[in-house]
């Protein structure tokens, strides 16, 4: 395969660049001059001092092309081809003839491309253009597309997990408006304007299997609503286009699955009808493998198995999501098996102690885990306690020697208290802090009081989580939640710099709760391919009873949690009493029953 090279070339017009005033030359002359200037940019018969080295394209490459002004008329000009992707990531061919100027601009188009759209042409003289100088620029277009045939498209391949990851880069565009817009903030397919221009890509799947469709779509308010459809493996899925606010605010669409055998594959995505101005525009497709649940472990059963199992931690606790992911997980693992989660997170709780001036606009001073512990551990005599805490520890505030010690310390009296009445406890890292979504109300180091967070907290979290880790050397079960979820949110902030996981930068979105779910799993000795998805989607998609499962357990938890956490007491106001505790246990038990009866395969549901 020929391989595209990247060229800088001088083009130089044909007058003597020496002469400190040069003449207008007629039209012809200057489009001879143009054409020849056009030479060298192809590598074809250009001398050897003009072919550099060539240079992989990449996002620091896209929108930003290099020139460099040269004597008289002359001009530098990059051109970024990326062979991998069939794709000219920036093109920018400015040509200077006598003082007048011709830009043509390709800029992040993919083939083939169409002049008629893309070219402008300036000049002082707009008498001086002519249709030569035109024609000209229409060559170098031509040769682009000569160069994309050259290349071939790309073939994708699956990662080792098996995922396939079709990215805006990597499509193969046709039409006339559609295009790759490689700017940071965008990186995606956009310009969808004609219901006519469709995308595909080609891969090669090497582990067949079966794979759930999901596409991330984003929409400009009031351009929702077009029809379009994705065909992969012989199978076509319809969806329609959901406005997401904004055009870079992508949102995954999961539409469903497909079987893919061994070989080469192409997915295509084709619009049907456009509802508005645009269609969309797609950041990326991918192709989920969707692997079966494995069997519970034996490790598993005997951590859980008739065990009461009592949760413990602050507001993101208290929330629950994760729990109730894990314990859906762990009923599908295991149909016949008997679990008692009481979630008993308390909002604003702290391990340490400690409270932070003005908390909660001075309503009342967080309460702490120790307040209350004594009472949790004698009226719910649980067999295990897992404990998430750290976030609230360090109120919000730098690094501080005395906070630490004081989080280190209420750790350790959990534990000891814990070990008096014959309870196993797990600890997991605190979830991460991310002061992007409110940046405007962090403040800087250096004073004296946060009343509001302080911009570096994560880097306190960061200490803290790495304290919790060293005690496995001391025998702790130790889940670092926070470590994933920091790599995690860089990852994604690559591609999209609005991209979160709690839009308060404190309490953790639907997907944050998977992601410490899924530490919690991993720890269970879970495989890593069956947890590889970024939601719990791909568990339902995997298990037809997985959204019955989850909805059973949230009733029994959202049930269950206020009771008990009123029948044991704390001090934080503006909780919610909850059902008495004797009413509330009777609704957990019709739901057990029914939990179970859908596991066994029962259509019976409450």
């Amino acid at each position: 395969m020929t391989k595209p090279f990247l060229t800088f070339a001088r083009l130089k017009a044909a007058s003597d660049q020496s002469s400190p005033s040069p003449q207008p030359s007629p039209p012809g002359e200057d489009a001879s001059n143009l054409v020849r200037a056009l030479r060298p940019v192809t590598g074809l018969g250009a001398p050897q001092s003009l072919r550099r080295e060539r240079r992989s394209a990449s996002r620091k490459d896209c929108g930003a092309p290099v020139t460099g002004q040269g004597e008289g008329c002359g001009t530098f000009t990059r051109i970024d081809c990326d062979p991998i992707h069939r794709h000219f990531m920036a093109i920018r061919l400015k040509i200077s003839i006598h003082q007048k100027r011709v830009d043509y601009i390709e800029d992040s188009r993919t083939f083939p491309p169409h002049l008629g759209e893309r070219a402008g042409v300036r000049a002082n003289s707009p008498q001086r253009l002519s249709m030569p100088l035109i024609l000209a620029a229409f060559f170098f277009a031509l040769l682009q597309q000569s160069l994309a045939q050259t290349v071939g498209q790309p073939l994708l391949s699956q990662n080792p997990l098996g995922f396939v990851q079709l990215h805006a880069s990597n499509a193969v565009v046709h039409g006339t408006m559609l295009r790759y817009e490689p700017q940071t903030n965008k990186n995606c397919l956009g310009y969808w304007t004609k219901a006519e221009d469709w995308a595909d890509w080609a891969f090669e799947i090497k582990q067949p299997g079966s794979f759930q469709v999901e596409v991330w779509q984003g929409c400009g308010k009031g351009n929702g609503g077009s029809d379009v459809a994705i065909e992969v493996g012989g199978k076509r899925f319809d969806f329609v286009v959901e406005d997401t606010g904004h055009f870079q605010n992508f949102t995954p669409r999961h539409l469903g699955r497909v079987e893919l055998p061994t070989g080469k594959h192409t997915l295509a995505v084709k619009p049907q009808r456009k509802q508005a101005a645009a269609v969309m525009d797609i950041r990326r497709v991918r192709l989920l493998p969707v692997n079966p649940i494995p069997a519970a472990t034996a490790a598993t059963k005997e951590l859980f198995s008739g065990k009461r199992v009592v949760f413990l931690g602050d507001s993101i606790t208290y929330a629950g999501e994760w729990i109730e992911f894990v314990e859906a997980f762990l009923r599908l693992q295991t149909p016949g098996e008997s679990f008692d989660f009481i979630d008993l997170g308390l909002p604003s709780e702290t391990v340490s102690g400690l409270s932070e001036p003005g908390h909660a606009g001075g309503a009342f001073p967080r309460p702490g885990l120790h307040e209350r512990l004594d009472r949790v551990l004698a009226k719910l005599k649980p067999d295990l306690i897992v404990a998430c805490y750290g976030m609230n520890d360090g109120i919000y505030y730098p690094f501080g020697k005395e906070r630490f010690a004081k989080f280190q310390n209420g750790m350790r009296r959990l534990r000891e208290k814990a070990a008096a009445t014959g309870t196993k406890v797990i600890h997991i890292t605190p979830p991460t802090f991310d002061p992007v979504p409110i940046k405007a109300n962090t403040l800087p180091a250096g004073r004296e009081e946060y009343r509001q967070p302080y911009e570096g907290y994560n880097d306190v979290l960061d200490r803290y989580s790495e304290w919790l880790i060293s005690q496995r050397a001391h025998g702790w079960e130790v889940i670092d939640a926070h470590g994933p979820m920091n790599r995690f949110l860089a990852e994604r902030r690559v591609d999209d710099s609005r991209f979160k996981l709690a839009g308060d930068g404190v309490h953790a979105n639907v997907q944050g709760h998977w992601l410490i779910a899924r530490e919690f799993l991993r720890f269970l000795g879970n495989p890593t391919a069956t947890l590889a998805g970024d939601s719990f989607d791909l568990v339902a998609a995997a298990e037809p009873r997985a959204a019955d499962a989850l909805k059973l357990v949230q009733q029994r938890t959202r049930i269950r949690k206020d009771a008990w956490l009123n029948h044991v007491g704390h001090q934080r106001p503006g909780m919610s009493k909850g059902k008495p505790l004797d009413e509330a246990e009777a609704e957990v038990t019709r739901l057990e029953i029914a939990l179970r009866e859908m596991l066994a395969g029962a259509v019976k549901k409450p």
